[in-house]
């Protein structure tokens, strides 16, 4: 399609599809050379390179009347398309000598004339991006939670509705956002474990009695096993085992137990083992209690 190679333009934001994972709709960037790797991973870092390549490919691909919808597509997905669009400007002036035939320069040139408008949009605050699921934003809205239990109520909120309408287009270079929010949780989580932790110290040096908690000599996923077992799989009267949710048997375990070193459990490590999803953070046969 270019008679040369193309110079690459410093896109901090690229969002593509991996063809393994998803099929590509309408306007999504992907992988055009069955020799290129479908998620632009090369030599383990994100190839920019390629994806210049494939995103001018894809501009030439479409008809006139679908650039606009195009580049519009791009930039609701974008944390920050200002910057995109300059940086797709950039790519398009930096390979002007590849353009050679007069269909290519024609849409050339509607494409920088919807990269001016949507600018323009932008500047006067009139591009509506779609911040659904902007981790800034949440970030910004959990300072309006006084409580920690407030603030995690809401980031499991955001994180399962985030799974629930799990975008398509990927930033693979980026953390997902519900990762971000796990991340979060987890902060929150281990700073109220270590005002717990003050607490106590301070108990124990005023005299005051404090609950001892139970240490765990092996790995905690055999401990949480078995309460799955009795949770998910072991019944009684075709009902559970044990007649507990498993938020009551998260907080039973970080409650009741300590690892081998005296160091409070993860609340958001139990809720993982315990979710049918997450096999995999479960014992082997081998390893786990057989009930």
């Amino acid at each position: 399609m270019f008679k040369g190679n193309v110079t690459t333009a410093p896109f901090k934001e690229h969002l593509i599809i991996d063809m393994s994972l998803t099929e590509p709709g309408e306007f999504d960037i992907y992988c055009f050379d069955q020799e290129q790797p479908v998620n632009f991973i090369q030599s383990g870092k994100f190839s920019l390179q390629q994806y210049c390549q494939c995103l001018l490919r894809k501009l030439f691909s479409l008809n006139k009347s679908k650039i606009k919808p195009f580049i519009q597509y791009q930039c609701e997905q974008l944390a920050d398309p200002f910057v995109w669009l300059n940086k797709f400007e950039k790519l398009i002036d930096l390979n002007r000598e590849l353009f050679t035939t007069k269909e290519q320069n024609i849409k050339i040139e509607k494409a920088l004339v919807v990269i001016e408008l949507i600018r323009q949009d932008i500047e006067n605050n009139k591009f509506n991006k779609s911040a659904r699921f902007d981790f800034d934003k949440v970030k910004s809205k959990l300072k309006q939670y006084t409580t920690p239990e407030e603030q995690l109520s809401y980031l499991y909120e955001s994180q399962a509705e985030y799974l629930q309408n799990k975008p398509k287009l990927l930033d693979p270079t980026e953390t997902p956002f519900d990762e971000k929010i796990t991340i979060e949780i987890e902060k929150i989580e281990r700073l109220e474990q270590l005002k717990k932790r003050t607490a106590q110290r301070t108990a124990i040096m005023n005299g005051k009695s404090t609950k001892e908690k139970i240490a765990i000599r092996g790995h905690l996923n055999i401990l949480v096993d078995a309460f799955y077992q009795m949770l998910h799989e072991k019944k009684a009267n075709g009902l559970p085992y044990i007649d507990a949710t498993a938020s009551e048997i998260t907080d039973f375990i970080v409650n009741n137990f300590v690892d081998k070193d005296g160091h409070p459990i993860s609340e958001s490590t139990v809720r993982t083992m315990l979710s049918p999803n997450k096999p995999e953070k479960r014992p082997k046969n081998d390893n786990k209690i057989n009930l």
